[in-house]
């Protein structure tokens, strides 16, 4: 454009005739369009290492999982757990994963659903892998959780008597119908994958969560992938905990996305304006009582989409007071904070949550909180969450210790790295909120005792804000320098091998094979109606069924919980009719209690050399013994000793 200066005088330039009347046609309407100009970062998105990089290395690691799975030796897994017994071929499905995760996430334009399907690839290989490798659900409590699904099904009716767990029977009357509904009869398959089906359904919410917080297109999916790495807890088999933690992040979600506010000035602006530039700052009571009358400003969704929100998550809270005991409390936690400061639109679903947990504990849970409230708020005796969950269970051996110490140390590192992750998200939006979304859970374990599981779920409940908050610390970092991505790709390949040995570090006792199934079903089968069936100790799946019929849960009497704890004289007090051992309480002692090899062994020999019980069932460490009925002596009746009757002598003295 030429510059016009002052003084001068500017001149129109009119276009010639021939320029004024030429016409240029319209394309045929059959004619290809003129394809479009080349966009910035053309050349890089259609390189066939972004096209092709991320699909192939998924397909690949899908591909080896069956080779893994066919090479890896389980029979003899000692206290490592087992990493140890995985083929090498396990690894390489391992690295394969977070290849195809790297790659795709350093594509110059990740797509969406190859991301998603990178993520579950790395869920199959991670928390997966024990449901790849092993033929069976690994984990004892899975098994106990399928047994009371069964006792519901039976008529409909929770059995009284049996488990606290029952006066929370959402989860099972669930499971009870559908799998009346599919017209099974046992649920092996789903306990089998049932990890890491919900640990993707988690790792959803996750995602969500951080498209809320963090915003991008990436950094949301590492936090999806962060928190499937940090997830050593292993809360995720086949339980109504695992349900109630999909119910919190929806409403969650909710609270954090859709209907997510925070108190503005009148102009828009967060926070307090002062009256002028270099004023000083107001008071801070008086910044807190304008925080506390100023209103949250409304959601911008339209009325029938919030309606739909608002029914969703109070359905959700509603559902959440029968499935599980202690996860309603920590989502009401956490909706109050977020109301006190004003960060949610909805705080009528606080008044939800709190109705709904008050009128099923006085009325359907009543029977608990009278006569087992001990076992929430503990006794004078008892120890807490933090002694019962890490230093009881800080014992076996050298294998079982690491393994141990690694579950102490990872959440550790998972809290500084979130604190670092809340200074960064502070520093951006003034904000502490999702630190204290962290740590409301947190305060459970040290209210009350619960056992050694409390301190496990509260780590759960906060752990998905935690891994956010610690991906915004690690987005910080690498923006310093672009160099710094590489770091976190080694310390993908670090992170997940770690998880797989931290998860399955109790292996050796927890391992569950099909003959262990079959032979317990044959058990029950064969048990006569009412009779006590138990296990050495509470490993492997003794009761995948009859429970409330022939399992005696409740025997814990004169210390007989576990009969191995004193073997004999518990077994002549509790009086069992079958006893199951299963290799996995043989490895137990060995790895967990310092027993010498072949305790269990000794023990059965000795029970059937006393002629109390005798084999039905024998393989290895194996077996079903049946107690021996008391033969009846019958008893003889004495013999007729009646003296004959003498007669009295002749008056007269003369003989008869």
């Amino acid at each position: 454009m030429t510059e016009v200066r002052p003084g001068e005088q500017t001149t129109r330039v009119e276009a010639s005739p021939s320029e004024r009347t030429q016409f240029v046609p319209p394309p045929a309407p059959d004619a290809p369009l003129p394809p479009p100009p080349p966009m910035p970062g053309t050349a890089d998105r259609l390189s066939p290492l972004w096209v092709w990089g991320a699909p192939a290395l998924a397909a690949l690691a899908v591909a080896v999982l069956p080779l893994a799975a066919a090479t890896s030796d389980l029979s003899d897994m000692g206290g490592w757990g087992l990493a140890p017994a995985l083929s090498p071929l396990a690894w390489v499905a391992v690295a394969l994963a977070v290849a195809c995760c790297v790659v795709e996430l350093w594509s110059p334009r990740p797509r969406i659903p190859m991301l998603g399907a990178a993520t579950t690839v790395l869920i199959l290989c991670t928390t997966g892998m024990p449901s790849v490798v092993q033929p069976q659900a690994r984990f004892t409590t899975a098994w106990l959780i399928s047994g009371f699904v069964d006792a519901v099904a039976g008529n409909g009716v929770p059995p009284t008597g049996v488990d606290a767990r029952f006066y929370w029977p959402a989860f099972f009357a669930q499971w009870a119908w559908f799998r009346d509904a599919a017209g099974a009869d046992q649920l092996d398959t789903i306990l089998r994958w049932y990890p890491p089906a919900v640990v993707a359904v988690w790792a959803i919410g996750v995602y969500a969560l951080a498209r809320s917080m963090l915003g991008g297109t990436r950094a949301p999916w590492v936090a999806a992938w962060l928190f499937v790495g940090l997830n050593w807890i292993e809360q995720d088999y086949f339980s109504p905990q695992a349900t109630a933690i999909v119910l919190l992040l929806t409403v969650l979600t909710f609270a954090l996305g859709p209907l997510a506010t925070r108190r503005v000035d009148n102009a828009g602006v967060p926070g307090w304006p002062r009256p002028h530039r270099g004023a000083p700052p107001l008071p801070r009571w008086r910044r807190w009582l304008v925080h506390a009358m100023t209103p949250p400003n409304l959601p911008t969704l339209p009325a029938r989409q919030l309606l739909l929100i608002y029914f969703c998550a109070a359905l959700c809270l509603v559902a959440l007071a029968p499935t599980h005991q202690l996860t309603p409390f920590a989502i009401i936690g956490q909706l109050v904070v977020l109301a006190i400061v004003g960060r949610f639109r909805g705080r009528g679903l606080v008044v939800v949550a709190t109705l709904a947990v008050t009128v099923y504990v006085l009325i359907a849970a009543q029977d608990f909180w009278m006569t087992q409230i001990t076992m929430i708020t503990g006794s004078p005796g008892d120890d807490g969450a933090i002694q019962a969950g890490f230093f009881e269970r800080l014992q076996g051996d050298t294998g079982q210790l690491v393994v141990k110490l690694l579950r102490v140390v990872m959440p550790g590192l998972t809290w500084l790295l979130a604190i670092a992750g809340a200074w960064v998200y502070w520093k951006r939006r003034r904000d502490l909120v999702p630190i204290a979304l962290a740590g409301i859970p947190m305060g459970m374990a040290v209210v009350q005792s619960y056992g050694g599981e409390l301190l496990l779920r509260v780590i759960l409940f906060g752990l998905p804000v935690l891994t956010i908050l610690a991906v915004d610390a690690l987005r910080a970092f690498v923006r310093v320098d672009r160099k710094r991505e590489r770091l976190l790709a080694a310390g993908m390949l670090l992170l997940f091998p770690l998880l797989i040995l931290i998860r399955g570090g109790n292996d050796a006792y927890l391992d569950v094979t099909t003959e262990d199934v079959q032979m317990t079903r044959q058990a029950y089968d064969q048990a006569p109606p009412g009779a006590t069936v138990q296990p050495l100790a509470t490993v492997g799946p003794y009761a995948l069924e009859g429970v409330g019929q022939h399992n005696n849960m409740a025997s814990g009497g004169q210390g007989c919980g576990i009969l191995a704890s004193d073997p004999f004289r518990c077994i002549d007090y509790v009086e069992p009719q079958t006893l199951l051992f299963y290799k996995s309480i043989e490895k137990q002692g060995v790895v967990l209690n310092g027993e010498q090899p072949g305790w269990t062994l000794a023990i059965r020999q000795q029970l059937i050399a006393s002629g109390d019980y005798r084999a039905t069932y024998e393989n290895g460490f194996n077996a079903v013994l049946v107690r021996n009925e008391p033969v009846a002596t019958p008893v003889v009746p004495p013999p007729d000793v009646t003296p004959p009757a003498v007669e009295p002598p002749a008056e007269d003295g003369g003989t008869s």
